[in-house]
C-alpha cells in the first residue's frame, strides 16, 4: 500500500484552486442572476404592461422552485460526480438565458425563468461549489466559503454595470442573450472541480500528514458512516440546531429576497434616476466584496453564531436607514454598507452547517435548509410589489423586513450545537458517542 504527502512544500493546495473556480462561477451567477435581475424589473414591467406585483411573480415562483428542488439537488450533488451536476446546471442556466431573450409573452417569460434558468443556477452553482468547499476545508471553512460567495459581489461590481449598460442601450433581451453566452463560456472551468481532497490523495486544509494514494479511486468522499462527527440528513433533521438554522436562514432570506428584486425600483422611489440606481446596485455589491471575506475570516477565529447575529442586526439597521433616511449620497452609502452585512453573513452560517454536521451529507442537509428558506421567501418580492402598487410607497413593505432581520439575529443567539448521533455498529455492539453537554 503506497502513501504520499497530501501537499508538496511550496505548492498551492488544490482546495484553493477549487475556491478560485467557485469564486469565478459565483461572480457570473451574481452579476447575471442574483444582483443583475433587478435591472430587468422596470424594462420588463413597461414592455409587458405589468403591475409590480405581477412582475415580481416570476422571482417568487423561482424561490418556490428552489424550495421544491433544493433537497433533490443536494442529494444528487452528494450522490453523483460533482462535475456532472455542475455541467448540467451550467448548460441549463446558459441556454435558459438565451431562451429568455426570445420571450414575447408573460407566460413564456415565467416558464423559462422559473424552469431552466433557476434550475440550472441551483444545480450547478452555489449548491455545488459550497459542497465542494465544505469537503476541502475544515479549519478555514468559513474563509473559503466567504471567498467563493464573494464572487457574487464581484459579479455585482464588474458584471452588473455591463448588464445595466446593455439594458439601457440595447434592451433587456440583448442583456439576457449576452448573459447566457457568458454562462456557457464557464463550461471548461467545471472540469477543474473535484468533489473531495480524498479523491486526489489529499487531506482537508492541505494537512501534511500521510494520505492514502487514491490515484485509482473514484471521486467519492471517504468518510466512515460511523464517524460521530458526520450526520446523515435524517439525523440532522432530528436536531434542534437544524430547525433553528432553518429559521435563521428563512428570516434572513425574506428581506434579502424582497429588497434585491426591487433594489432599482426602491432607489428610484428614493429619488435616483434609473442609471444612477443601477450604479448604486454595483456600489452595494462592492461593499459585500469587502465585508464577506472579513466576516468569513472572523467566523473562523470567533463565534460564527455571534458574527452571524451581528451581521443581520446591522442589516436591519441598514433597512431602517433606507426607509427613514434621506435620498442623499451619504444616506444611501450608509444603507449600502450596513445592508452588505446582512447579505454577506450567510457564508459564515453555511460554514456553521458544515461545522455542525460534517462533510459527507452537507449538500443534502443544505438542500433541506434551502427548501425551507425558499418557501419562506416566496411571497417577499410579490408582497413588496403589491404594497407599492397600493400605497405608491415601499415603507410598509420594508418594516416587516427590518423585524425579520432582527428576529434572525435573536434566533442565532440561541443556537445550540447539535448532539452527536448515537448509532449502532456492526451487530449489536453499541457505538459510544460522547455527549456535547
Amino acid at each position: 500500500m503506497r502513501y504520499r504527502l497530501s501537499r508538496s512544500p511550496g505548492r498551492l493546495f488544490y482546495g484553493w484552486r477549487i475556491v478560485i473556480v467557485g469564486c469565478i462561477l459565483d461572480a457570473v451567477k451574481g452579476g447575471t442572476y442574483n444582483t443583475g435581475l433587478t435591472l430587468y424589473f422596470l424594462p420588463v414591467l413597461n414592455e409587458l404592461n405589468l403591475t409590480r406585483a405581477a412582475t415580481s411573480l416570476p422571482f417568487s415562483l423561482a424561490k418556490l422552485e428552489s424550495a421544491l428542488g433544493g433537497p433533490v439537488a443536494g442529494y444528487l450533488i452528494d450522490r453523483f460526480d460533482l462535475r456532472v451536476m455542475m455541467l448540467a446546471g451550467t448548460l441549463m442556466a446558459g441556454l435558459g438565458f438565451v431562451l429568455l431573450a426570445f420571450t414575447h409573452s408573460y407566460l413564456f417569460f415565467v416558464l423559462v425563468f422559473v424552469g431552466p434558468v433557476t434550475t440550472g443556477f441551483q444545480l450547478g452553482f452555489n449548491q455545488a461549489t459550497l459542497a465542494a468547499v465544505n469537503h476541502w476545508f475544515r479549519r478555514k471553512r468559513g474563509l473559503a466559503m466567504s471567498i467563493v460567495q464573494t464572487g457574487q459581489s464581484i459579479g455585482g461590481v464588474v458584471i452588473v454595470p455591463l448588464v445595466a449598460l446593455t439594458v439601457l442601450t440595447l434592451g433587456w433581451r440583448a442583456a439576457a442573450f449576452a448573459s447566457g453566452v457568458v454562462v456557457l463560456l464557464l463550461v471548461p472551468l467545471v472540469f477543474l472541480m473535484r468533489g473531495s481532497p480524498e479523491s486526489m490523495g489529499l487531506l482537508p486544509d492541505g494537512e501534511r500528514r500521510p494520505a492514502l494514494d487514491t490515484s485509482r479511486a473514484t471521486p467519492a468522499l471517504h468518510v466512515s458512516p460511523d464517524d460521530p462527527n458526520e450526520f446523515t440528513a435524517s439525523e440532522a433533521l432530528r436536531t434542534q440546531a437544524f430547525w433553528l438554522l432553518a429559521a435563521f436562514h428563512s428570516l434572513r432570506n425574506v428581506p434579502y429576497s424582497g429588497v434585491t428584486v426591487h433594489l432599482v425600483p426602491l432607489l428610484v422611489w428614493k429619488g435616483l434616476d434609473e442609471p444612477r440606481a443601477a450604479l448604486f446596485v454595483g456600489l452595494t455589491a462592492f461593499c459585500t466584496v469587502i465585508v464577506r471575506p472579513l466576516t468569513g475570516w472572523l467566523g473562523d477565529r470567533k463565534s460564527k453564531q455571534a458574527i452571524g447575529a451581528a451581521g443581520v442586526f446591522l442589516g436591519a439597521l441598514g433597512l431602517a436607514v433606507l426607509t427613514y433616511g434621506g435620498a442623499s449620497f451619504w444616506a444611501l452609502l450608509v444603507f449600502a454598507i450596513l445592508f452588505s452585512f446582512g447579505d454577506s453573513i450567510n457564508s459564515v452560517t453555511w460554514a456553521l452547517v458544515g461545522d455542525f454536521y460534517g462533510r459527507s451529507h452537507f449538500a443534502t442537509i443544505r438542500g433541506w435548509i434551502s427548501m425551507l428558506q425558499s418557501v419562506a421567501s416566496v411571497p417577499a418580492a410579490v408582497f413588496t410589489g403589491w404594497v407599492y402598487d397600493r400605497t405608491h410607497s415601499y415603507t410598509y413593505a420594508l418594516l416587516p423586513f427590518i423585524i425579520a432581520y432582527a428576529l434572525a439575529g435573536l434566533v442565532l443567539c440561541r443556537l445550540p450545537a447539535p448532539e452527536r448521533p448515537a448509532r449502532r455498529a456492526v451487530g449489536d455492539r453499541a457505538l459510544e458517542v460522547p455527549s456535547d453537554s
